[in-house]
Formats: C-alpha cells, structure tokens, sequence
C-alpha cells in the first residue's frame, strides 16, 4: 500500500469529464456527514458498514436523560441496565469494554473498564453532544483494540459559526421519577477566535416503574460541564481544545438487595484534547495531531445487611434505612458490613493521523498512529459490626493492584478507491490494516504475584459497495476486531456485583472475524435498509466457574464471597454470532409517515473441550415501530409509536446464576437455579408511546411525551432495575 502510494504521489493525476477539477464529490448541506466508517467525511446512505447518526436536535426529541437512552430505538443496539445512572449498549452481542467509546476519534475506554455491562457512556452528558454515529460490527482496523461488537462516536457541542455571541439552552420535567434538568451553553466567535461553555444538571428521584412500584434506591444527581476554544493561525490551520466532565452522585444498585447486598455509585469524569489541524489541500488533505488526557475516578460504597427469613415477593425492601454514609457515621441496624472501593485512572494518550487524496481523488488514504497509557491507583476500606473492635475502619487492597499500568500502541492505514465512476453508477473498493500493541504490569496479584504481560495484533478489512444515483446502494464487507484483556479481567480480585471474580494473568486477548451484507433503498416515499451478519470470535473472553476447593487456596474468606458465584476469566474456543437488522419507513402519505425498525440475532460459544451453549446476554428480538404525523408548513409533528422485545430464554450458564435475569419472584434472593428448578428468562413485552413537538418561532421549542402509556411493567434483557411506569416528559428549549 505505501508503495502505491508513492507511485501516485508522483504521478500526474488522472482528470475526469465527471469530476473536473473539483478535488471531491460536492457535499449537499442538508446531507448527512458521517465520519466514523472511514475516519473521513462521506454521506451516511453511501458508507458500507451498517452506521447510525443522532443529531443534538434528534437526542433532544426523544427526551434522553441520558446517553445511552438516546439509543434506544436505533437499529441492532440494545441498552442493558443494571441500574440507574447507568446503561450499556450490546452491539451485535458484544457488551461493555467490546464495544469502544471515542470522543472525536480519540479513545476514551481504558483497562478498568468493567467486564460485561457498564455505567460509563452513561457519564458523558447527552447536552454535551452535537452528534453521536454508531457503528455495528468490528472497527479495530481504524480504532483499535476494544472495537469488536461496534464503536460509539460522540463529537462535542460545537462553537456557531455567526459572529458575535449565541446561546442555547433548556429544561425539562419527567414524572415517572419527578426529575428536573436544566442545561446551557453559551458562545462567542470574533474573526480568528471563539470560545464556548456550558454545563447541565440532572436530579433523579427513585423510578415509579410500570405499575406503580418504586424501585428502591434508585435516585441520583448528575452534574457536567464543558468548555472549547478555538483559534484560526492561518487560513489552512486551526487549533482547538476541547475539555468535557461530570460527575454522578448516589446512583443505587440493587439486584441482590434480596441477598442483603447493595451499593452506591459516585463517578467523575474529565476528558481534555488540543487538536492541531493543518488543511494545506492538494494530497495532504489533513494533518492532525493530538494530545489528550482523561481521568476517571470511582467509589463504590458497598453495604450489607442482616434479612428477614425467606422474603417473598410483595415485602418491603430490606435495609431501605441505608445511604451512603461517611466514615465518622455508625451503620444503624440491620446494616453489618460498609466497604469503600476507590479506582482512579488517568490516561494521557496521542494522536497523529494524515489524510492524502491522490489520482484527482480517487484514491483517498489515511494513516496514522496513537499511544494510550493507563496508570492506576486502587485502595478499599472496609468496617464490620461482628467484628471487634465494631465499626473501625481498615485499609485493604482496592480493586486493582495500586499503581497498575497498561499502555496502547497502534499503527493503521486505510484506502479507499473509485473502482468504477460511470455516469450514475459508481463501485468503490476499500482496504485497511492495523498493528496494535498491548503491555500491562501490575504488582502484588493476590494468589499470582507480579504480573506481566503483553499481546499484539493485526487486523485487516476489506469492502465493496455500490452506490446507484444515490437511490440505491448494496455493499459487502470483512472486517476483524482484536481486544487484549484489561486489568480488570486480568488481576482483579472481589465482589464485582453480580458475581466475586478472581484474576488471570493467563487471560488472552479476543479477535473477531465479521462478515456483513446490506442494501439501502430511498425512492418515492420508500426508504429501506437491510444488513446480516456472520461474525467469528476466536478465544473468547468467557467465564468459568471455579469451585470452594480452588478459591479457599487463595485464603479468601467465605464471609467475603457469600452466596455469590466465583468465577475466573478464561478464553473459549469460540464465538459465533449471527443475525439481521432492518428498517422501513413509507411516505409521508397524505402527512403520515409509518416507520418500523426490528434486529434479531442469535450467539453461541463453544469451548476447547467442545461444549457448546448460547452466548451470555445475548438480546432477544427487539425494535420500534411509529406512526408520524407532519406536514411542510405547520410547525409541529405527533407521533404514535410502540417499542417492543420478545421473550429471551436462551440463556449461558452465568445467566441463569444471575439474579437480573433468574431471580425467582417467590424466593426473592434465589434463583430458579438455587431452587432446583428451570429458569424461563426474560419474559416479552411491548409498549405503546406517543410525542410530539412545536416550534413556537425560530428560538423556542416545545417537545412533550406520554410513555408506557399501559403501565405495563416490565425490563430490558438481563437488567436489573425495571423500566419506567406510566408517565410524561416536558421540555423546553431555545437558542438566541
């Protein structure tokens, strides 16, 4: 590739009577610009990956609390809750630190990221946003390691381009948790410079879910705030520092309460990069160059308590006299036992990235490489009451060895060439490969001692789509993913939630082997799109159960493990994940537009001595369906729409160990497994919804919705906090 591209630097360029002399296809400003499928600017009918784009307005509309709410109808991605102030999309039943969060191409995951489902997309405010893109399938040709079921892209709230000062800005009131949020940003751009911040505030009361229950500790407060300058050196350079934070504060978890167990979640969050952007045209198309730095800290405030015998479905929640408590207060009864786990990682981290267009552009190439450290910092205190002396503080090793690092190396390049531009049909080939590099140590790993590891890894993918008039377009592509094992997986030992893990410095890294086939049609009022998939993952992170004999050797106290499984992390043999994803959407036929979105899939995974089960969370078939009205004129819309999922019952061992998805109602604490008996999974459901909005003038905007409208009760797919009940959301918002 780097000879090719040689050669056709110092070719003269090929001209065309299509092209002319514009250096690339002229870009439509209504339009919409996706970068994420290439790390380039394309139309997102045109990508070859299956990609969805949200746009602040969009996020707004569909009334998000949070991040991961606004991705609650887009095709294929799935949001699991463990609990409020949290949400973890499954995306192509990848969960957790197998799908990569970036902010502006650069990544934010880091080695503490916890296995399986997660509270961390949920940290970045959703008023901090412009747009989100979100890619389904593996993406660790162009971002690394971690992107195996998708990546998610956030791009901050941008500086206006009018000159002078601007403001934007809005509230909102939802019922079904009695929650205010109010958000804000304010800007001002002179001829070279502008500058903008804002922040927002959230206040959660606990869930009224459907049918009049409150979910016991379920209310939280979220604050963020975020700043960006900018400055024009030159006519072709820019340079740009952008910083986003937040915190969350008391966010309850509660899917053992029944066990005596429970917790609180405190998170803060900051995120800063300078970008300097060099745009000089001709080949060099772009060169930018990064330095970025993200500090995330954790406490986690851990609680147990003393339970009535055999509590059954109806009883009042035990231990509700509970909340986080500072270190001079005594735990009143029936509290036992507070332990306070504190991580924190900081992760500086670079980026530098070309982008040439070569052969009158049709040949585009980018190339780059970047650099991630993790440095750690762990500690844990823990306090008893059957212990003398009662209620004193100890210090205990934290989650993570203290002082742990982990650092990310990685090396890509990616082209993309006009195979075939023929009046309205055009064939495009695309190409990339990666070299990543993956080194951890820690010290002091209870049962392992000092560990040391590294792993590397190349990736490659390849493409071919056909665009049709920009009516019609069909594509095919292999890509494959690579994710190395974190700290988290590798040297953690303790109560991670649902289960108590134990580490493994054995543990290897995950890679993927994906295939997709689609179609987009937009014609006549019709617009359709449709993707399968086939994806192969060798060496799967899976789990084992390890037995009382094995974990006794490593001096661990029953009384620490309660009736929690224990488990270890170990690599399978293999994944396989199949499915489809499409959607529809007719009209407007006399102004109504009706809109269906559906995605089924199915995982297994087999291990060395060929066992053979289904994939762990896997998500049953699920998607949305509406009925919109809007006419060109009238300044507002009302839509009637239903989401909906079926029952899931096809559940992996650990699955049905887990109290969010086999918890048995008549022996709260237990599961079916506990009782001898069969668990029946996730049980199927569908609501019906309606919202709509009006635009007062060009500054005001209303947008109302009446969701679960039948109150019905009911949660997402091995979460464990049930959904909202009956209620309404009403904001407000405006831009001067």
């Amino acid at each position: 590739m780097l000879a090719l591209g040689a050669w056709l630097l110092f070719s003269p360029p090929a001209m065309s009577e299509e092209r002319g002399e514009e250096p690339r296809p002229c870009l439509q400003p209504d339009e919409e610009i996706v970068v994420t499928a290439c790390r380039d600017e394309q139309r997102l009918f045109e990508t070859e990956r299956s990609l969805y784009r949200l746009s602040r307005s969009e996020i707004e509309k569909l009334q998000s609390q949070s991040l991961p709410d606004a991705l609650e109808e887009t095709i294929g991605i799935f949001v699991q809750r463990t609990n409020r102030g949290a949400g973890s999309p499954i995306m192509r039943g990848m969960v957790g630190p197998e799908n990569l969060i970036l902010i502006d191409g650069i990544r934010y995951n880091n080695s503490t990221f916890r296995t399986g489902p997660n509270q961390y997309l949920a940290l970045i405010d959703p008023s901090s946003v412009e747009r989100l893109e979100l890619m389904l399938g593996p993406g660790s040709v162009l971002y690394g390691s971690d992107a195996v079921g998708g990546v998610i892209q956030v791009f901050p709230v941008e500086i206006p381009q009018a000159l002078g000062l601007a403001a934007r800005g809005g509230a909102r009131f939802v019922s079904a948790d009695l929650a205010p949020s109010v958000w804000g940003d304010a800007f001002y751009r002179a001829n070279r410079y502008a500058a903008g911040m804002g922040g927002a505030f959230r206040h959660f009361e606990p869930l009224r879910a459907g049918g009049g229950e409150t979910q016991p500790l379920s209310g939280y407060e979220q604050g963020s705030w975020r700043a960006r300058a900018e400055a024009r050196l030159t006519d072709d350079m820019d340079l740009r520092v952008t910083y986003l934070g937040s915190i969350v504060r008391d966010a309850g978890r509660t899917d053992r309460l029944y066990e005596g167990r429970f917790r609180f979640y405190d998170n803060d969050d900051h995120f800063l990069y300078a970008d300097w952007l060099w745009r000089p045209g001709g080949v060099v198309r772009q060169l930018r160059v990064s330095a970025s730095m993200h500090g995330m800290r954790e406490e986690v405030d851990l609680y147990r308590c003393s339970l009535p015998e055999s509590p059954q479905a109806g009883d009042a929640a035990p231990c509700m006299d509970a909340a986080p408590l500072g270190g001079s207060q005594i735990p009143p009864d029936p509290l036992t036992r507070q332990e306070v786990n504190r991580d924190a990682v900081w992760t500086p981290g670079g980026l530098v990235e070309i982008k040439l267009g070569l052969w009158d552009y049709r040949l585009r190439i980018g190339s780059g490489v970047e650099i991630y450290a993790d440095l750690v910092s762990s500690s844990k205190q823990q306090r008893r009451g059957d212990r003398e002396p009662a209620w004193e503080w100890t210090q205990e090793r934290g989650n993570f060895p203290d002082g742990a690092s982990s650092l990310h190396l990685g090396g890509f390049a990616s082209a993309e060439i006009d195979l075939l531009v023929s009046g309205s049909h055009s064939v495009v080939g695309t190409a990339g490969a990666r070299v990543s590099h993956f080194r951890a140590s820690a010290d002091d790993v209870p049962g392992i001692g000092e560990v040391r590891y590294d792993h590397s890894g190349l990736v490659a993918s390849a493409g071919m789509r056909y665009i049709h008039d920009r009516d019609f377009a069909a594509y095919f592509n292999f890509a494959q993913g690579f994710r190395a094992p974190n700290l988290e997986e590798t040297t953690l030992l303790g109560d991670t939630g649902s289960k108590f893990e134990l580490p493994n410095e054995a543990l290897g890294p995950e890679r993927s082997h994906a295939f997709e086939l689609g179609a987009r049609l937009r014609a006549a009022g019709i617009r359709i799109g449709v993707a399968g998939f086939a994806s192969f993952v060798q060496d799967v992170i899976d789990e084992r159960s390890v037995p009382e004999s094995e974990w006794r050797e490593l001096g661990l106290d029953p009384a620490d493990v309660g009736d929690k499984p224990v488990i270890q992390r170990v690599n399978s043999s293999l994944g396989t994940y199949w499915g489809f994803e499409g959607s529809a959407e007719f009209g407007p036929l006399a102004d109504l537009t009706p809109w269906l979105r559906a995605a089924v899939m199915w995982g297994d995974v087999e291990t060395a001595d060929g066992l053979r089960y289904p994939a762990r969370r896997i998500p049953p078939v699920s998607g949305a369906a509406g009925l919109r009205y809007a006419r060109d004129g009238l300044p507002f819309y009302i839509e009637l729409y239903t989401r909906f999922a079926a029952r899931q019952d096809r559940l992996h061992p650990s699955d049905e160990e887990d109290l969010r998805i086999c918890e048995d109602p008549n022996h709260l604490g237990d599961t079916y497994a506990d009782r001898g008996a069969t668990c029946r999974g996730t049980p199927g459901w569908v609501t019906l919804n309606l919202r709509g909005g009006y635009q007062l003038d060009e500054l005001l905007r209303f947008d109302l919705a009446a969701t679960n409208l039948t109150d019905r009760r009911y949660r997402y797919h091995a979460s464990g906090v049930d959904a909202p009940g009956i209620g309404v959301a009403l904001s407000v918002s405006g831009r001067y």
